[in-house]
């Protein structure tokens, strides 16, 4: 991803700064969260204000007793990748953990004039934090941040507009902003170079996992506008969760992905001639970071359960078509055994939705959105939807309806 010398470049520009003599960033903000501004036209200033109003008032309130997830999916630099990556996050993160109607997504846009998603300024993150923390039980209720963007070596995930807004979102930022909201039980996954700067911030609070593409001296890779997902993204989300694995055991498999795709990437910079290696900077291991709280991990488990449970339910209601048509998943051709394993987990997925307040019917078109999903999968990833199945079959055949508790 971008260098943090080139976004402070921009940063100091915006700002009318110089640049010092030693090449060291200096923060025209004072570590403060802000960005340099022009204003929208009136006209699209009215639109992006009536796109954030109505995404405020679109999130659904807390429910008393249950716990509740909200998400907040952003996208912090204009270059397609980002807008891309953020759309899916959100959609993928709200269906695990069970927080559509909950969950909003912020962009700074693709460069277009045309906006999808309400703009991902200063004001409109904070804005966000704050509905959401005036609308959660902060004991009971969980809050994943999603953030992807290009970063620099202090830490600063870059925000950008092009020729509009350029500013930055530090670790500490974010630390102050989520606590000013009264937020307290958080996910926060990172997507940007040099991310692992935002293991520290938190480290010491137990009610926080942190999840980051790189370690604190290491870049990221993948963030061409050209591209659908950054390796990060595309690992975790694109592969991992939207197989319909639990949130760390989608780190860990995409973990494994991005090594492999690094793998791929310095081969091919060690095949180039000397005099072009020479002038390309080797790709070295990205090393994502993970920061668990002490007390965090179960209240993470418990927000889950319930989409995980309909993951499963998706997944073995596609392995029994396939199986009833002869063209089972490698290991998954025993139409009677599925169908057991399916019966359980769909008693699963009733006593858990019954506790976040739905209703069977509910539960069955939850099921059914996720057979779909799995549909949409398999083409691109069969061995990964096969795999999950399977661990599903084996999780569930046989033994009694796990507590819902």
């Amino acid at each position: 991803m971008r260098t943090g010398f080139a976004l402070a470049l921009a940063l100091i520009a915006m700002a009318g700064l110089s640049v010092p003599a030693t090449g060291q960033q200096r923060d025209p903000f004072g570590g403060q969260f802000g960005a340099m501004e022009l204003a929208m036209s009136p006209a699209e200033a009215a639109a992006s204000a009536e796109k954030m109003g109505k995404a405020l008032a679109a999130l659904q309130p807390q429910r008393k007793g249950v716990i509740d997830t909200y998400v907040v999916s952003a996208s912090l630099w204009n270059d397609p990748v980002f807008e891309n990556e953020a759309k899916e996050a959100g959609a993928i993160l709200a269906r695990h953990f069970d927080a559509e109607g909950r969950t909003i997504v912020l962009s700074a846009g693709t460069g277009s004039p045309t906006r999808t998603y309400p703009a991902a300024t200063p004001d409109n993150l904070q804005a966000a934090l704050g509905k959401i923390g005036q609308l959660i039980d902060p004991n009971e209720d969980l809050v994943v941040v999603f953030l992807t963007s290009h970063g620099g070596p202090d830490g600063a995930v870059g925000l950008q507009e092009k020729g509009r807004l350029s500013g930055a979102l530090r670790p500490v930022n974010l630390r102050t902003s989520l606590a000013a909201a009264g937020i307290r039980n958080k996910v926060l996954i990172i997507s940007a170079c040099f991310s692992g700067n935002f293991i520290p911030a938190f480290f010491n609070d137990p009610n926080a996992l942190v999840l980051t593409a790189a370690a604190a001296d290491k870049t990221s890779f993948g963030c061409e506008p050209s591209r659908d997902f950054t390796y990060f993204g595309d690992a975790m989300f694109n592969h991992a969760m939207r197989g319909g694995q639990s949130l760390l055991d989608s780190y860990s498999e995409a973990l494994g992905l991005i090594s492999k795709w690094e793998d791929d990437l310095h081969a091919k910079w060690e095949a180039m001639p000397g005099t072009q290696r020479a002038q390309t900077a080797e790709p070295l291991p990205s090393n994502p970071q993970k920061n668990i709280g002490d007390s965090i991990l179960p209240l993470v488990a418990k927000a889950e359960a319930y989409g995980d449970t309909v993951s499963c339910a998706g997944h073995l209601t596609f392995a029994l078509d396939r199986a009833r048509s002869s063209r089972g998943l490698k290991d998954l051709t025993d139409p009677t055994a599925i169908k057991a394993a399916l019966a359980t987990v769909e008693a699963k997925a009733i006593a858990l939705g019954a506790q976040v307040l739905h209703g069977q019917p509910d539960v069955a078109k939850a099921i059914a959105a996720s057979t779909e999903v799995v549909n949409d999968t398999f083409p691109k990833g069969t061995l990964t939807v096969a795999e999950h199945a399977a661990e599903c079959l084996k999780s569930f055949s046989g033994g009694p309806v796990a507590s819902a508790g």
